[in-house]
């Protein structure tokens, strides 16, 4: 017996030529949207979606065994493409096991499009299982959350998803869709409507500030807004200042190349390590949004010394002022914006371009420590690979070795732990299966390993490499801050027993093996890229 089809709201035209299931309208948007890869864990609410994505071959749909993972790689996969991906999740309860990913997606700026399937809506009423508010979870971590009631507005609400999403500042939106609406016949989609952002904010005022400040007096600090959006265009300000370039001190991505003379690393993330930074400077321009994170421990303002001026671009309004006075505030696109103050400004010689081989600094060493594994894991990397980095004791020594030749080649995790292993699989999707690494701590490995599965079933060339010393060493290091000497550290060691990353990578079907020594590590990375499939190191520290 055929299973009916429940009665639309709005009465199909009757035409076959035209009208359509939900299911088969949203694919449609996805098409006109651009997208390549539906990120999602399924269940039955879902199940109009998925029967139809299995009936084409165009669009990808890439199969997480969480739905923190499939948040996580749709935010690897937008942060390379800078376009939103689109996410689909189970109901109350995946949507609940995505909110830890989506607050990372909402603290990095990164676009996405987050639907998850909700009951049948004439039966919501009786309260059934799984239902719930899912417009009022979603809300605290999205710019956007709405709940599609009728199959005539799903089409509009899809591409304003997508519309909003993207628009600055950029972040995650949700979308409730109710099963029945996506088995409701209807109307096509709408158009979709095209935005393109093109205003500069005016610049005359700066330029001529830059034009009397000297040049030893001027320090740049980028973002991760202006990593994703106008790279050369920084990169050419610098060289045309000829002025040092800073990068934020908990960076979503790398700003700048990490090789070039004037690039001067990351600042601290605490306040009396920021102020000392930029201390012997009369004038900081920073082009971005956030540009001074903080992290640990709280130390009282100011941030910035009272005889340093602050100017900033950004296409956030809100961002100005937020933390720390701006003498001089520009809103508007980042790529025509300093373009315009380019153009104002006096040609000069560049700075040039001095690169250096990451595995010369310092002696090697046959034992791995942090330094020297983060040496090997540079000298290895395949060129223009994109790091994905989670390992929070080890980060600061591999920004150090790495040397990156472009912006947005880094990687890094927005604040909870989880993001890096699924986020490679979608940076590789997003780059045509191109060659990733990601470095995890061994604590951070093991909130979301099912990513390993996916990079198995998909066959990605993805070296992921956990640095294990069987303790969550950043916060026994925060903990001797408050206590010099504790009698013990509770929660915090991981030895008993011990977790085998070869053997979980293995159940996954990822090949693995340990590395001990510089050597052994050199080889197993060699290696394991040379076979163009994903691979897992176990270095134990």
């Amino acid at each position: 017996m055929p299973t009916p089809v429940p009665p639309a709201s709005t009465p199909p035209t009757g035409d076959p030529s035209t009208d359509i299931t939900g299911a088969e309208l949203v694919l449609r948007v996805l098409r006109d949207e651009g997208v390549r890869h539906v990120f999602g864990n399924p269940g039955t609410t879902e199940l109009p979606l998925i029967q139809r994505l299995a009936s084409q071959r165009d669009i990808q749909y890439v199969l997480a065994l969480q739905e923190a993972s499939a948040v996580a790689m749709a935010d690897g996969h937008a942060r390379v493409t800078g376009r939103p991906a689109f996410v689909n999740l189970h109901a109350a309860a995946g949507l609940g096991n995505g909110m830890g990913a989506l607050t990372n997606a909402a603290a990095a700026r990164v676009p996405l499009v987050v639907t998850a399937g909700q009951q049948d809506l004439r039966h919501l009423i009786h309260e059934p299982v799984l239902a719930g508010d899912l417009t009022g979870l979603a809300r605290a971590t999205v710019k956007w959350s709405h709940e599609v009631s009728t199959r005539t507005e799903l089409g509009t609400a899809l591409h304003q998803a997508f519309r909003i999403a993207q628009a600055p500042p950029a972040g995650p939106v949700f979308l409730s869709l109710p099963m029945n609406l996506l088995d409701e016949v209807g109307p096509p989609p709408p158009r979709r409507t095209t935005i393109r952002y093109a205003a500069a904010a005016p610049v005359g005022d700066l330029a001529k500030l830059l034009n009397e400040t000297p040049r030893d007096d001027i320090a740049l600090v980028f973002g991760d807004e202006l990593a994703r959006l106008a790279p050369a265009e920084g990169l050419a300000l610098a060289e045309r200042l000829g002025t040092p370039v800073w990068g934020t001190g908990w960076p979503a991505t790398n700003p700048f190349p990490t090789r070039h003379p004037l690039w001067r690393g990351y600042l601290p993330t605490h306040v009396p390590g920021i102020r000392e930074a930029l201390a012997p400077y009369r004038l900081v321009v920073i082009a971005g949004a956030q540009p001074f994170s903080l992290y640990y421990p709280y130390a009282p303002g100011p941030l910035l010394s009272d005889r340093t001026q602050v100017a900033q671009i950004t296409e956030d309004p809100s961002a100005p002022g937020r933390d720390t006075p701006v003498d001089m505030a520009l809103h508007g696109q980042l790529r025509p914006t300093l373009r315009e103050l380019l153009d104002s400004l006096p040609s000069e010689g560049e700075a040039g371009y001095a690169s250096q081989d990451p595995s010369r600094h310092g002696p090697e060493l046959p034992a791995l420590d942090l330094p020297s594994l983060a040496r090997v894991l540079a000298a290895t990397l395949p060129d223009g690979a994109i790091v994905c980095d989670e390992a929070p004791q080890a980060a600061r020594h591999i920004r150090a070795a790495l040397d990156l030749r472009r912006a947005n080649q880094y990687q890094w995790v927005a604040g909870g732990l989880g993001w890096a292993m699924p986020a490679a699989v979608g940076v590789s999707l997003a780059r045509d299966r191109a060659a990733v690494l990601c470095t995890v701590g061994d604590g951070a490995a093991m909130y979301c390993p099912q990513a390993l599965w996916t990079a198995a079933r998909l066959e990605l060339p993805i070296g992921f490499v956990v640095a294990n010393n069987r303790e969550y060493r950043v916060l026994k290091d925060n903990w001797r801050q408050r206590d010099p000497r504790p009698p013990r550290h509770l929660g915090m060691d991981l030895d008993r027993p011990a977790v085998d990353f070869v053997a979980l990578s293995h159940s996954m079907g990822v090949p693995a093996g340990r590395a001990g020594s510089t050597g052994e590590l050199t080889e197993t990375l060699t290696d394991g890229y040379r076979t163009g499939r994903p691979f897992l190191v176990q270095v134990d520290l």
